[in-house]
Formats: C-alpha cells, sequence, structure tokens
C-alpha cells in the first residue's frame, strides 16, 4: 500500500512539473524565445548542459530548451511512440506560428545500443523498428507545424561503457560500435524518405569517435554522456549543422 502511494506521489509531483513547464514553453514560444528543442533520453539534456534543470522541460540558454522524457528506448519509441501527453502538447503548440521556426531535434538510441542491440544483431535480427521510430518523430513534427525534423545519431559506445543496474552493457565494445555503425546506417535511410516534414540526421560521430570509433575517452567521465568538453564539440557541430538547414 505505501509503496503504491508513494509511486502515486511521484507520478503525481512528475504530471504537475510536466505541466509547469510546458506552460513555460508555450509563454517562449508566443515570444519567439525558442530557437531549438531538444527531445529524448538523459543525453537531449546532457549533450547541452552538465545538470538536469528543474523541472525537466526548461530553457538551457541561448535559446535552447530541453525536454528529458526519462530512459526510454527507440524501439519503445518506435513501438509505443510519444506519451500521449507530449502529442496533445505538439498539437496545441503547432497553432503558434513562431512554433513553425524552431529546430526540433530527438535524442534517443544509446540504451538500445548499450543494452540490447548487439546480442540481437548477433542473432540475425534486423533494424526494422528504425522505419517506426523516425515516422513517430516526423508526425510529432507535423503536429508541431514544423518543417524540418532532426534525428541526432546515439553517441558512440565507450571502452569503459557506464554499467547501469537497470540498463547494463551487453556485447563486447567492438559488437557494440558494430551496432552503432548499422543503426547510423538505417536512421539514414529511412530520412531519405520523408520529406513533409524534411527528415534530417545530426550525425556527431566523426566529432566524437576517436581511431576506433569509440567515444573519445576525454570527452566523457562516466564512458556514456558527454562531460564539458563533449558538449562544446557538440555545440559547435550542431551550431552548424542547423544554421545550413
Amino acid at each position: 500500500m505505501l509503496v503504491r502511494l508513494r509511486i502515486r506521489a511521484y507520478r503525481m509531483r512528475e504530471g504537475v512539473l510536466a505541466v509547469i513547464g510546458m506552460a513555460r514553453l508555450l509563454r517562449a514560444l508566443q515570444r519567439g524565445g525558442v530557437e531549438e528543442l531538444w527531445i529524448g533520453d538523459s543525453h537531449s539534456v546532457l549533450l547541452n548542459t552538465s545538470r538536469f534543470p528543474f523541472p525537466t522541460l526548461a530553457p538551457v540558454g541561448e535559446g535552447r530548451w530541453v525536454w528529458h522524457l526519462g530512459p526510454r528506448l527507440m524501439f519503445s519509441m518506435a513501438r509505443d511512440g510519444l506519451l500521449p501527453y507530449v502529442r496533445r502538447f505538439a498539437r496545441l503548440a503547432g497553432r503558434i506560428e513562431r512554433a513553425r521556426d524552431v529546430s526540433y531535434l530527438f535524442v534517443f538510441g544509446e540504451i538500445d545500443i548499450r543494452c540490447h542491440l548487439a546480442p540481437r544483431l548477433r542473432r540475425g535480427e534486423h533494424l526494422d523498428f528504425v522505419t517506426a521510430y523516425v515516422d513517430r518523430v516526423a508526425a510529432l513534427v507535423r503536429d508541431l507545424g514544423g518543417t524540418r525534423a532532426v534525428v541526432v545519431v546515439p553517441v558512440p559506445p565507450a571502452v569503459d561503457a557506464l554499467d547501469h543496474s537497470a540498463f547494463p552493457v551487453i556485447g563486447t565494445p567492438e559488437e557494440r560500435l558494430a551496432a552503432h555503425d548499422a543503426l547510423r546506417r538505417r536512421l539514414v535511410e529511412e530520412a531519405a524518405n520523408h520529406s513533409a516534414p524534411r527528415v534530417d540526421i545530426l550525425d556527431l560521430t566523426p566529432a566524437l569517435a576517436g581511431e576506433t570509433g569509440l567515444l573519445r575517452d576525454e570527452l566523457t567521465d562516466d564512458g556514456c554522456h558527454t562531460n564539458d568538453a563533449g558538449r562544446a564539440v557538440v555545440r559547435e557541430v550542431s551550431r552548424g549543422f542547423l544554421r545550413t538547414g
């Protein structure tokens, strides 16, 4: 009983914080104060800033906002879609003219590579879920009234990867690197099938990976997320990428 009450209280708190964040974002959109909205797992935040904002949908400077949706997989996003309140918010925000000028960036997939894809590819399974994932992303941006969706390729795997108890590392560095390469290629293929909105791929791999293809040691402190040095690299690459769009 106590556990259920705690879970209910947590969900209520998260719901209240989400409403606060969405209200703030709507006001910022109306005022033209939003240039980029990064949506996704922990990397959507930590590619941009060193701390999780409060609430989890908040500005992080320079016209950038981040929306942390929790430790969600690209696979589950493809299968289940975005949470209903996210879609409802998108349709509401899409009524704001300035929302059409925002760059919408989606960051999922690192957990898939760390925990799931290596054994699946070893068994000969395919990455067919990527089709549905890109479709979901495009649909959300369409609801937002945007003309361009940006799918961010997950950060490269690391040798000393973060081994979280809930999301353990499965696969050798070489196997996870092969999974990362396969996912990169499939994302590019699927993005080419979309035009309204256009889907572009922001691939940070050349900037973050070393000669082996793995995440450079000096750009991460935990073997998973970018540190300050990594964020500086990401900012330089992403700024140039978005300007060319």
